[in-house]
């Protein structure tokens, strides 16, 4: 019985025993986990502290957009340079670039995990479209931080409406057949971004063209460059000019037209014969007169020939070479023609600062001859052609027809007159037509009037002194 009791007893104190040592355990894992989770939020309120202000020390540095001014409907690229100036490298989970206004093409090329360095930097590059009318949009950059929030920069993205300006100069009022004229086309630049690799092709039916194209190269902003153009119409149509350039990596292309109707140019030389006179020579009949000028601009390598003369291998003494003959000017001539010729017809050459060639006919018609009466002699004028006698065709600039008429008798600007066409012309070019001789008498007999009062002046002097002295 006794010994009952003691096995009870010692079942008893080892029961107690291990509940008392499973309390123990408990109590003793369960202050080890409370301690565990203190030192763990201890530690991450510290690495979380360090992260916040390691992606502080990250800031974008530099925005480069290419172009800098894009056109409605241009692709460009904008760069992002994002500096960590901290001393601990900072993780960034992605990176994007978002706006409402400015299409971004490459939105999700950021958007995995990449670590900045230390002291370094990196780039991101988005492209985008502007597809929106001229203004200035502001896109926002989005940087995520894996550990500490996220950064933001706007950025202003201008936008301006594509646009080149173009005009021409030098455009005549009206443009000749065959006739070649210089232009001037203007291309400026109003817009705030660099224009390259300009080129210029013109194009036009029944016109040609001293060069079929033209390049220019860059065009900076608000700038502008001239080209210059000979052109040279056969028929009526439209001159047309098509410009290409590029901005950025953008092509771009315009036009620029104008008609191209043809006409007399009012402003061209006219070339006119009057004061003819025909004589009777030895070899034929000598007809000598004036040709005036009696349009707006100089008249060029004037020469008066006949008709069948006109050539480079006709009777050079069928030809008179006069040169130039400037607006209101005058100039004689004077050539020696068949005396059977009753109807003479008379050719003037002459050319335009541009060096075109014109041609007018001139009939003089002569029913007596000799003694420089020409009571009879009658005009009458037929258009020419560019490009020289005897081409037919549209009338030139400056070959305007001559009316006919009856010619005074003599040759009053020859014999030292004024030119009715402008008094003033006897100081132009037909001084070489001037009176020497009758000038030279004159000034003679002037002289002997200047001598012979002297004398007189002088011997009434010494009448004077004889009378004071008696």
């Amino acid at each position: 019985m006794e010994r009952s009791n003691k096995k009870r007893t010692f079942l008893l104190k080892k029961q107690i025993f291990l509940k008392n040592n499973s309390r123990r355990t408990t109590t003793c894992l369960i202050s080890l986990l409370i301690l565990t989770m203190l030192l763990f939020q201890v530690v991450c309120a510290v690495e979380t502290n360090e992260t916040i202000d390691a992606a502080g020390r990250v800031t974008v540095t530099n925005v480069n957009i290419e172009p800098s001014v894009l056109m409605t409907g241009d692709v460009g690229l904008v760069t992002f340079t994002v500096e960590n100036t901290g001393s601990s490298n900072v993780i960034i989970s992605d990176a994007h670039l978002i706006s409402k206004d400015i299409v971004v093409l490459n939105s999700d090329v950021y958007s995995s995990s990449r670590t900045i360095g230390a002291g370094t930097d990196m780039k991101f590059t988005f492209t985008i479209l502007a597809d929106q009318p001229e203004n200035i949009y502001y896109p926002a950059f989005y940087l995520n931080f894996r550990d500490a929030g996220s950064l933001r920069y706007n950025i202003p993205v201008r936008v301006e409406e594509p646009q080149m300006a173009v005009s021409i100069s030098n455009i005549p009022e009206v443009f000749s057949k065959g006739v070649t004229s210089k232009i001037s086309l203007m291309i400026g630049n109003a817009k705030s971004v660099n224009m390259t690799g300009i080129t210029i092709l013109p194009s036009g039916d029944g016109v040609k063209f001293n060069r079929t194209s033209a390049f220019i190269g860059d065009l900076p902003a608000h700038s502008e460059k001239a080209i210059h153009f000979e052109i040279t119409p056969e028929s009526e149509s439209e001159l047309k000019f098509d410009i290409g350039y590029t901005c950025g990596m953008n092509a771009h292309e315009t036009s620029y037209s104008i008609p191209i109707t043809l006409g007399t140019d009012k402003q061209a030389a006219d070339p006119v014969i009057n004061n003819v006179e025909i004589t009777s020579g030895s070899s034929g009949n000598v007809i000598a007169g004036d040709v005036s000028n009696a349009g707006i601009s100089d008249a060029y390598g004037v020469m008066v020939a006949l008709e069948s003369a006109a050539g480079e291998d006709g009777n050079p003494n069928q030809k008179y070479v006069i040169g130039t003959i400037t607006t209101g000017d005058y100039s004689s001539f004077e050539l020696t023609v068949p005396q059977t010729l009753k109807s003479i017809p008379l050719v003037i050459l002459y050319k335009d600062a541009s060096g075109n060639q014109f041609s007018k006919k001139v009939t003089v018609n002569s029913d007596q001859t000799g003694n420089g009466n020409n009571n009879g002699n009658s005009l009458s004028g037929m258009n020419g052609a560019p490009g020289g006698f005897p081409e037919g065709g549209t009338p030139p600039s400056g070959a305007t027809p001559t009316g006919g008429g009856t010619t005074s008798s003599g040759s009053s600007a020859r014999n030292g007159g004024v030119n009715p066409m402008n008094p003033l012309s006897g100081m132009g070019s037909g001084m070489n037509s001037l009176p020497i001789m009758e000038i030279i008498y004159g000034l003679i007999i002037v002289i002997v009037i200047v001598v012979a009062w002297y004398i007189w002046k002088k011997k009434g002097r010494g009448r004077n002194n004889q009378t004071s002295s008696k």
